[in-house]
């Protein structure tokens, strides 16, 4: 185009451009322009942003995930795939067999990716599509499911499925973004809360024994407490410790003693449920919690643990067998027979009371188990 010797370019208005508008007509027109998303599912998304963003550890926002989100949004189910290809979820998640088909650790990502297309979006799945049969499969009455990609710069590293019995859930394109938000949100949750752990399990871990220390002990007690409350399930404390254990280590000497407490630490967890949680609180004292466990169900696990290691041979691999036995000290707590409003004072006093029986253990020669019992005027 050519410009006639003085004419205003600037003023030539370009055919098929929208009018100019001022600076004021067009804030007035952004304030006027509203997008209408569902409230209820605004706020329960909100809600839920702050649960996940306060969460302490992994199993915190684990919890959220499978257990709070599917009754803060009125799903029936909720499941969650991750990418694990290194298997250091499976290290660091502790207790993930307790949600069952509902946690997935998958070592190839191509069954994840098979869900989505080439761009991984929130899909919305019907029955009659094929990627049903695929999802959420141990799940009855499931209609519709709501898939959340999980990504990381770009990589997918998980995915999370929520079943639904109808199409409650309408999902425009407002909804969509928000829903997409809720997902980036989860991202960055679960990646910042992996990353934590990680390093929380270098404090946590007892270097000998590879199992949990006094302080991952204090902090285990402290979540299946408020799990066991929140399932109005019993929980069980086992502390044994090694009989006559300061004898061998001056016999037998400092190798030979560190020796004994890994085998007997690998021989007791080796005949654990994979609920159940093992720790090294003391040189030769160990604690194991037994969730979903009374009085009676941890009597026959202890006496069944003190019965196998009175029957272990430690081999030291230089010709020595080593003969040790347990002393096995247990306490119960159950919801209805004693209701507790303090956590952390009924965590302390577990530990008192199940220190105390094993005490009396010990007073009765070692190689037994002593039973002892909360009071009832727990506040």
């Amino acid at each position: 185009m050519t410009y006639e010797k003085g004419g205003d370019a600037a003023g030539e208005e370009i055919q098929g451009a929208p009018p100019a508008v001022s600076g004021s007509e067009l804030r007035q027109r952004r304030i006027s322009e509203t997008v209408t998303v569902n409230r209820y599912l605004y706020l329960q998304a909100q809600q839920l942003e702050h649960m996940m963003l306060d969460a302490q550890d992994l199993e915190a926002l684990l919890e959220i995930l499978l257990v709070s989100m599917p009754c803060h949004f009125s799903f029936r189910a909720a499941e969650l795939w991750l990418y694990d290809p290194e298997g250091i979820l499976a290290e660091l998640i502790v207790g993930g067999q307790r949600y069952g088909h509902s946690l997935q650790l998958h070592q190839d990502s191509f069954a994840m990716q098979e869900l989505y297309e080439l761009e991984p979006d929130i899909e919305l799945l019907t029955a009659t599509d094929t990627r049903m049969f695929e999802v959420l499969k141990t799940e009855s009455g499931i209609e519709y499911a709501l898939l959340l990609p999980l990504t990381d710069a770009g990589r997918m590293i998980g995915s999370l499925h929520l079943g639904m019995e109808d199409e409650a859930l309408v999902v425009g394109e407002p909804e969509q973004q928000l829903i997409a938000h809720l997902a980036t949100i989860i991202s960055s949750c679960f990646k910042n809360a992996v990353a934590r752990q990680q390093v929380s399990r270098l404090t946590m871990l007892d270097p000998l024994t590879q199992i949990s220390n006094l302080r991952g002990f204090e902090k285990d007690i402290a979540r299946e407490i408020a799990r066991a409350r929140r399932a109005e399930q019993p929980l069980t404390v086992l502390v044994a410790e090694i009989d006559e254990f300061d004898d061998l280590y001056e016999s037998y000497g400092e190798r030979r003693g560190h020796f004994v407490v890994k085998k007997v630490a690998e021989r007791v967890s080796s005949d654990l449920r994979a609920t159940d949680l093992m720790a090294r609180l003391s040189r030769s004292r160990f604690a194991v919690l037994i969730p979903a466990s009374g009085e009676v169900l941890g009597e026959e696990i202890a006496e069944r643990m003190r019965q196998d290691i009175e029957n272990f041979a430690v081999d030291d691999g230089r010709g020595a067998v080593l003969q040790v036995t347990l002393s096995i000290g247990l306490v119960s707590w159950e919801t209805q027979h004693y209701p507790a409003v303090d956590m952390p004072q009924l965590a302390r006093q577990m530990q008192s009371v199940a220190n105390k029986a094993l005490a009396n253990a010990r007073a009765k020669g070692g190689n037994t188990v002593s039973l002892a019992r909360l009071s009832t005027l727990l506040v």
